[in-house]
């Protein structure tokens, strides 16, 4: 186990604590998170990989948390509910594609899901510029197996994903070439059908403006799952047409699809956007939107 790691189960173990009354309802503490790795036998097309993982302490929005970049053992960490559960959400957090804002993003958000009796994994993924033979794509392999071991793992009959600023192009990826093999078969968990049934999208980069990643994500479909968007109308780096135009297109092809935008919250609000905005409600919609849906056991 690396220190990385070691420090992932800290957070995670402080986390289900410190955000058990997230939306203000009390509920009941999820299990510790347990790390679970992609690649058995080293991930794909590393041969040029020269980068070292390393985890930097970031103060954002009054909290600090990791973010990890030179990702060489992509992996996810894996929350439990108390109770059993036929629903798991792969969540895949920012960081611009050159790091990945792993607290923020990933840990808290999936330490939140399994406190409201959701499976949640957290992916740690390999990056597009560090040299892998995929290149853009690597992130995308990541994610897709990483579905199929989250399912293997929770045996859940409903999987989601969910994805924050670029992770939300990744997580729009994986739904938009889910008739990819991305990869080759590993074993028996690249037999099963991991298929994301929802999708949630927090301020996505996904088409405006265009931009070095477009061969990543082509575009939605009539077969895209019904999708929860939201965004703040202020955020400066990932412009709120990213979610309004998606949204439409989904609309147009007959997909269900929701869409939130609040009046501030900025970019990267996670779970910390102020409480008493607007953007911290996003949350309670989601679950909301979800359990009408069918979409949570």
């Amino acid at each position: 186990m690396t220190d990385t790691d070691r420090r992932g189960l800290l957070a995670a173990g402080i986390l289900t604590t410190a955000l058990a009354g997230v939306g203000g309802k009390a509920v009941a503490k999820a299990n510790p998170a347990e790390m679970i790795e992609l690649w058995p036998g080293g991930a794909p097309g590393g041969s040029k990989v020269t980068v070292t993982e390393k985890a930097v302490d970031v103060l954002d929005k009054g909290s600090t948390g990791r973010d990890i970049s030179g990702i060489t053992k992509p992996r996810f960490s894996l929350h439990r509910p108390k109770k059993p559960t036929d629903t798991a959400v792969l969540v895949l957090a920012g960081g611009a594609f050159n790091r990945v804002v792993f607290d923020k993003e990933g840990e808290e958000v999936c330490a939140w899901l399994a406190e409201n009796g959701i499976a949640a994994g957290a992916l740690l993924y390999r990056l597009p510029g560090d040299g892998w033979d995929a290149g853009q794509d690597a992130p995308v392999q990541d994610a897709k197996r990483a579905l199929r071991l989250l399912v293997q793992a929770t045996g859940a009959k409903r999987v989601g994903i969910m994805g924050f600023s670029a992770g939300g192009t990744i997580a729009g990826a994986v739904v938009a070439r889910g008739a990819e093999a991305l990869y080759p078969p590993v074993d028996a968990a690249d037999k099963l059908d991991a298929t994301p049934s929802f999708m949630c999208l927090g301020y996505p980069y996904l088409n405006v403006p265009k931009g070095p990643r477009e061969n990543m994500f082509p575009g939605f479909t009539k077969d895209t799952p019904p999708t929860f968007f939201f965004h703040a109308s202020d955020d400066a780096r990932v412009t709120m047409a990213n979610s309004i135009q998606p949204f439409q297109e989904l609309r147009a092809l007959g997909v269900p699809a929701a869409l939130h935008v609040f009046e501030s919250g900025a970019h990267g609000f996670g779970l910390r956007a102020p409480e008493g905005s607007s953007a911290a409600r996003w949350p309670d919609l989601f679950l909301a939107w979800a359990k009408a849906g069918g979409h949570l056991g």
